[in-house]
């Protein structure tokens, strides 16, 4: 009998071979389980920091202007805050029937590495007088950007991550809708910066350019500062 290879029964103990082989079974897979959990982790896309407070409405008083995407200019100084409307669309005829006013504009804040929007609620005419507001544009030169072209309130937080071949048809669907399209690159030393996107005329991104959203592509014209943003007015979208 001692030559004979062991067997197992269920109501005795295992035998020692088999035991061993068992207990290196599960530990194999356990790893393997493991190991492909720690992968898939590591291969998501970084979410970014965008951020959309839904919890409370904010309310903030300025200057409505729209040279071309309708903006508030805080009557502290700070960076202008982008206005749109609740989904895919710009905002409510109530913020452009005050282009050029004072006014305060209620909404919910999107904000990513200090660049605001507000999903616009409410809006109301402010007391200032909201009279010409000095905008003039300081020139950064021209460039050739590889970046992608972004929706900027999916990127600003309402979408995690709000960019890629995934988010295209999002994307899309914003810009068309009236949502400012930007985009998103970092420079030599890791610094990431944000422009908007216009037309070399510095008019709104034109329909025909909407199909290179979402998609590698090399941004070629004039970058510009303006009420705390940069522009980038676009010669040449290339993929």
């Amino acid at each position: 009998m001692s030559g004979r290879p062991g067997i197992y029964v269920i109501y005795r103990p295992l035998p020692a071979a088999m035991l061993t082989l068992v207990l290196a079974a599960v530990g194999a897979l356990a790893g393997l389980m493991l190991g492909t959990a720690a992968a898939a982790a590591l291969g998501q896309r970084d979410p970014g920091t965008g951020v959309w407070d839904t919890s409370s409405a904010i309310t903030l008083s300025g200057t409505i202007v729209a040279e071309p995407y309708p903006m508030l200019l805080p009557d502290d100084g700070a960076a202008g805050v982008l206005l749109v409307g609740v989904g895919k669309v710009g905002p409510p005829q109530e913020v452009l029937d005050l282009i050029g006013s004072s006014a305060s504009v209620t909404g919910y804040r999107l904000e990513r590495d200090g660049m605001r929007m507000l999903e616009v609620q409410s809006t109301s005419a402010g007391e200032g007088s909201g009279g010409p507001i000095a905008r003039t544009p300081a020139d950064r030169g021209e460039h050739a950007i590889a970046t992608e072209i972004l929706d900027s309130k999916c990127y600003l937080g309402a979408m995690k991550p709000g960019s890629g071949e995934g988010h295209q048809a999002c994307a899309i669907l914003c810009v068309r809708g009236g949502i400012p399209p930007m985009i998103s690159w970092s420079d030599a030393a890791g610094v990431r910066h944000y422009a908007l996107l216009t037309t070399a005329g510095g008019e709104p991104m034109r329909d025909e350019d909407t199909s290179l959203i979402a998609e590698p592509v090399v941004v070629t014209g004039t970058l510009t500062a303006r009420d705390g943003w940069l522009w980038m007015a676009a010669d040449r979208i290339e993929r």
